[in-house]
């Protein structure tokens, strides 16, 4: 390199230091679906979600066998088979077909891969967002009743002394 103006010739500069998020990694997206927590997954749904993690569903579809998942989190296949269709129905995993085996986990909350390809993989794939199904809902209505249940309690004025149920020793003697 030569400055123009001085005619000087210049050092060329370093090449780039590689940094610790270059190359392949896994993204969670905060996105304005349902937070994966509020949709009351079982042990086999999460094992599941791993599993496809593990196989490089986080960045490509891949195919899976529920006989091959049941096997790997020592499971059943009828659960695995369960854990898998539920997935399906909350849109966490997407399929490529109906009747087809191969899955790949929704790009909008899980990616493996570059930003941009995170980019065309949701323009090619469209995915839907993450829906709260029936039991999810059921499961946070539950919550939130204990939540309220237990604030109510804790909100309740105390009794007159002596009146409450629990027995003092030797009365009624």
């Amino acid at each position: 390199m030569v400055n123009l103006d001085t005619g000087a010739v210049l050092p060329v500069p370093k090449s780039r230091t590689p940094h610790t998020m270059d190359g392949p990694y896994t993204l969670n997206a905060c996105t304005d679906d349902a937070p994966l927590y509020a949709l009351a997954l079982s042990g086999a749904e999460w094992a599941a979600i791993d599993w496809v993690r593990s196989r490089g569903g986080a960045g490509a579809a891949v195919r899976v066998s529920p006989a091959v998942v049941a096997a790997d989190i020592h499971t059943t296949v009828t659960t695995a088979k369960n854990a898998l269709a539920r997935l399906v129905r909350l849109n966490v995993l997407l399929k490529t077909s109906p009747r087809s085996q191969v899955y790949q986990l929704n790009p909008r909350r899980f990616w493996e891969g570059s930003g941009d390809a995170q980019v065309r993989a949701c323009r090619r794939l469209d995915p839907p967002a993450i829906v709260p199904d029936a039991k999810a809902v059921a499961a946070a209505r539950k919550a939130a009743a204990k939540f309220a249940g237990s604030a109510a309690a804790e909100q309740e004025p105390p009794g007159p002394p002596g009146a409450g149920s629990t027995p003092t020793i030797g009365a009624g003697r």
